[in-house]
């Protein structure tokens, strides 16, 4: 029996010859289809939006149906259907197929690259016509992808699609004569391209800190639960790693929590500055007024009611304005704290017990009785380990976190099953249940000793530009600010280098560069890591890690060569 996504149509898309054609192929496909009935199909080469009647994908192939029932004509150019005596104008079903297919295609190169293998397996189209008999000849469609009331009644579907398919893969060897015919798709990656065209779960807003829009994405079971918990907890941890929708789950909690309670003050932080900035911008822009949001700096700032010296470097300036800001408001009077604090990427925040002071003092009855919510990852902290213990009252700070409790997200919804599978490997672990999309092998690529530049170079020149515009690509340097091996450079593979700032367009000609810590919480769709000089030590991993995950489909690594063989 197929899987039908789902198996009956719904009232409003109800049409009896579709209904009737999904029944049998629900119960004449084996299990290795997958059927997706009324897939609606957003344009892109035309005004219009469509809709494909029937999307069916097997390891062979990928069709596309359109179903006519009743009887069909075409009288001067016009194609018409007459249902219960009433005569109607139809669109060209011929072009509808086609079209519909090759928006399908065209969706899928976008998302999983043009070689990918869910966007190079064979596709065809076939007008399925099951009232009449189709005896006419048309230039306009091959008699091999038209399938009519004789062939419907005289053979099984499982039959009819077999043909179809064997007719796809002839048009393949016929527009890729020097080709080989692509081996068969795994079932793994059809049931990724069935999450791409008709996701199964639940859809919320996205937080994409690189592109700066709202986009969708899919809350796995273990996201639903942890909001669960939120609601059971006062203070709870949220851990999980990098892809896991931290960042979206902290954005929510806000949501909902403005919605039970409008007039609640909630304080929404992160450490990184470029990820507080989004924050900002998210709250403003969904009217959550209630919502001070931004970078723990930010926050800093608003209490001491200036903005830090944009110059400073000196650690003793910030620690001073963080001493500052918390006997500040530790003489708060209660009502002008926060209800409720929620804390993304709060591993960041885990370095120095006087920044847990000042969270303590900002919110109502502190972090031992408030009310607090904390999204972290502890393999992406970065930080130094401290060579001296904190205070008494800071080692209990840190026991509070540690103590609360706590709920886990797994499953990776921003990674390419290869680049999770890359994270994974650099910590020592097992990859989590991922996003099914496969995309690119990672590239990797060793460097001499002052090579390092050199390489880079001609790794964009002549394997990144080749594949990716550079609007989609980001370059990370593992070493800090001022140490990358193109600190200095105006310029890489002709375009001119600037720093990443997700608040701003991309400008033409230029390539985006940033470091692996101040990169934290972001995404992009393609990330060339540079300056991976060693993976000896757990901070050398931890910042592997965090600079490979940030990476949504294409990843390139520049090594030295011990580290470069250790990610093969």
């Amino acid at each position: 029996m197929a899987r039908c996504i789902p198996d009956r149509l719904h009232a409003v898309q109800f049409d009896e010859a579709e209904a009737e054609l999904l029944e049998r192929l629900r119960f004449e496909l084996s299990d290795e289809y997958i059927v997706i009935p009324c897939l609606e199909v957003p344009r892109q080469r035309g005004a219009i939006d469509s809709e494909a009647d029937f999307v069916i994908l097997h390891p062979r192939g990928r069709l596309v149906l359109e179903v006519k029932g009743g009887e069909i004509g075409c009288q001067g150019g016009r194609w018409y259907r007459v249902r219960k005596g009433h005569r109607e104008s139809i669109a060209p079903p011929f072009y509808q197929a086609r079209d519909n297919s090759y928006e399908i295609r065209e969706y899928l190169e976008r998302l999983c690259g043009r070689e990918s293998v869910e966007a190079r397996m064979p596709f065809n189209q076939a007008m399925v016509f099951t009232d009449v008999d189709f005896n006419a000849q048309t230039f306009e469609c091959p008699k091999e992808r038209i399938v009519d009331r004789a062939e419907l009644a005289e053979h099984t579907l499982a039959e009819i699609v077999g043909r179809l398919l064997d007719d796809g893969e002839a048009r393949f060897r016929r527009h890729f004569p020097d080709r080989e015919l692509p081996a068969p798709a795994k079932d793994a990656q059809l049931l990724g391209v069935a999450q791409l065209l008709r996701p199964d779960l639940r859809l919320t807003s996205n937080l994409s800190a690189t592109d700066m829009d709202l986009e969708l994405i899919r809350l796995s079971a273990s996201q639903l639960n942890a909001l669960d918990l939120v609601k059971k907890n006062k203070r709870l941890r949220i851990t999980g790693g990098p892809g896991s929708g931290k960042t979206l789950l902290a954005v929510e909690t806000c949501r909902r929590e403005r919605a039970a309670t409008p007039f609640a003050k909630i304080g929404l932080l992160c450490f990184n500055r470029h990820l507080g900035a989004h924050l900002t911008d998210v709250a403003a822009r969904e009217g959550l007024t209630t919502v001070r949001a931004g970078s723990f700096y930010a926050h800093i700032d608003q209490v001491l009611g200036d903005v830090s010296d944009a110059a400073a470097t000196d650690p003793a300036y910030f620690r001073a304005r963080v001493q500052r800001a918390t006997e500040v408001a530790q003489a708060w009077p209660l009502e002008a704290k926060f209800d409720l604090l929620v804390i993304d990427e709060g591993q960041d925040l885990r370095d120095d017990a006087s920044k847990l002071a000042f969270m303590d003092a900002i919110l109502k009855g502190g972090l031992k009785d408030g009310r607090w919510w904390w999204f972290e990852d502890l393999d992406q902290i970065l930080s130094p380990e401290e060579s001296v213990l904190p205070s008494a009252a800071g080692q209990a700070l840190f026991a509070l976190l540690d103590d609360a409790p706590e709920a886990v997200v797994e499953r990776n919804w921003r990674n390419t099953e290869q680049i999770a599978r890359a994270a994974a490997k650099v910590m020592g672990r097992p990859a989590h249940e991922g996003s099914g999309i496969s995309g690119p092998a990672v590239t990797t690529a060793a460097y001499q000793p002052g090579k390092e530049l050199a390489t880079l170079e001609a790794m964009l020149t002549h394997v990144v530009l080749h594949q990716q515009g550079p609007e989609d690509i980001v370059v990370l340097s593992v070493r800090g600010a001022g140490k990358e091996c193109y600190a200095g450079q105006a310029t890489l593979a002709g375009l001119r280098l600037v720093p990443f700032d997700p608040s701003r367009p991309y400008v033409p000609g230029t390539l985006r560069t940033s470091t692996v810590f101040k990169f934290k919480g972001m995404e992009s769709y393609a990330v060339v890591l540079a300056d991976l000089d060693s993976l000896a030590t757990e901070r050398d991993r931890r910042k592997a890690y965090v600079g490979i995950s940030r990476a949504k489909y294409a990843l390139y690594i520049l090594a030295a060569p011990a580290a470069e063989q250790a990610l093969r």
